[in-house]
């Protein structure tokens, strides 16, 4: 039986991924630079920075301070992200489905709970959710698993009855680590990635029913 579906919130409930990149994008091109993206897919799903998108801003005679930088990186992110704040194909529909069923969901991101709590407010998906978890809640955020841990410990479900949802490779290391069954939705910017670790792979969550998340959850 599935105890829980767990799903990521960027990549997976709306795009805030998209809009993150052409930010980081935009300003590298105001000075003439090309913005590496297999280095910045590193990031994706994961709070820590494994690529610094501002080391070029570190450099002497760099036309801005990485101060300078990040805060124009955020006003391009906050043009751009009211385009892109709609619920992503599938999103309403499954969860609306999963509650008719009465199987518990949850949120498990490695966003800070401001942000988490602000975007599905926004969404207007506050009140689909059983339970959120945040990576400003735990010790270590995705890629480890303790955000998944604590997403399944606030729907009273055990781990390995949970299934997630996932755009990122740090996302599905990180449901996988937690013991959970993964169904990995890639996005336009993740689908170069690897995903073979998933228990399956699907285009959009218009792919997924209560019924594929059961097939999923009994191997």
């Amino acid at each position: 039986m599935v105890g829980a579906v767990i799903f990521d919130l960027d990549g997976v409930i709306v795009d805030t991924e998209t809009p993150e990149y052409l930010a980081w994008k935009t300003l590298y091109a105001r000075h003439g630079w090309e913005f590496p993206l297999d280095l910045w897919l590193q990031n994706i799903g994961r709070v820590d920075s494994p690529f610094d998108a501002l080391e070029p801003f570190r450099r002497p005679g760099s036309p801005l301070s990485p101060e300078e930088a990040l805060a124009l990186w955020r006003e391009i992110r906050a043009a751009l992200e009211p385009g892109y704040l709609t619920p992503l194909p599938g999103v309403v529909r499954l969860v609306e489905a999963l509650r008719a069923r009465g199987l518990p969901r949850a949120v498990a991101s490695s966003s800070r709970t401001a942000r988490v709590h602000g975007l599905l407010a926004a969404l207007r998906l506050d009140d689909k959710f059983d339970a959120v978890a945040c990576g400003d809640e735990v010790a270590h955020a995705k890629p480890w698993p303790d955000v998944y841990l604590l997403a399944a410990q606030r729907v009273g479900a055990r781990p390995t009855a949970c299934v997630a949802l996932e755009d990122s490779v740090n996302g599905l290391r990180a449901a996988k680590a937690a013991g959970m069954r993964c169904i990995a939705v890639p996005s336009a910017l993740t689908r170069r990635l690897d995903f073979s670790p998933a228990d399956l792979v699907v285009e959009s969550l218009c792919e997924v029913t209560p019924d594929v998340i059961a097939a999923v959850a009994s191997g």
